[in-house]
């Protein structure tokens, strides 16, 4: 309930907000600023809501398309129309609506190295200009969760298959970077917007 009325807040400020560009397309740094700051809050809002948090986004995969469920393909994500949901809905009264347009990336920690790294896109839209402004979110994936998908089983994160080139039904990009551990990855939400 708290958090419906934290985004019901949420809506209400980005209603009474307008962000426009100066001319050229660039904008300015109170805009700037202000981007930023939607970007920030919309990320916390979502990560602290009870149902549907960002960790429920990123494990809202599906295995058999290799994408996110309802997603057009992996290339973009959700393309142009955002993902579902309540998430869906703030990003698209927040930036769409208001004629910008954003990025939704999971940055993920890779198994082969420490350094190692992969991106998995929910939402792509183009490359971002270069007066883009980033929000990140860091979250944990733990080994006993479970895909939030329509078609979700008990299944554990832990038993995916990360290998896509098998054809290997159990598909999860996401790797174990702790096999026989709690933790199962540590992800960035990572929300683009120009």
């Amino acid at each position: 309930m708290s958090a419906l009325v934290l985004v019901l807040g949420l809506l209400l400020a980005l209603q009474s907000t307008v962000i426009t560009p100066t001319t050229g397309g660039a904008i300015d740094d109170e805009t700037r600023n202000q981007l930023q700051q939607q970007a920030n809050d919309i990320l916390v809002i979502t990560a602290n809501n009870g149902t549907q948090d960002l960790s429920w986004y990123v494990r809202y995969w599906n295995p058999d398309t290799r994408t996110f469920y309802g997603a057009k393909r992996p290339s973009i994500g959700y393309g142009a129309e955002g993902p579902p949901g309540t998430f869906g809905d703030i990003l698209k009264e927040a930036f769409t609506d208001q004629g910008r347009q954003y990025n939704l990336l999971v940055r993920y920690r890779g198994n082969t190295s420490p350094n190692s790294s992969g991106i998995q896109r929910i939402v792509y839209q183009g490359s971002p200009a270069e007066h883009a402004v980033v929000a990140t979110y860091t979250i944990t994936l733990f080994d006993d969760n479970t895909l939030t998908g329509p078609k979700a089983t008990s299944r554990e994160l832990h038993q995916y298959d990360t290998n896509a080139s098998d054809n290997d039904d159990g598909y999860y990009p996401i790797p174990n970077i702790a096999p026989g551990k709690p933790v199962y990855n540590i992800v960035e939400v990572r929300l683009v917007v120009w």
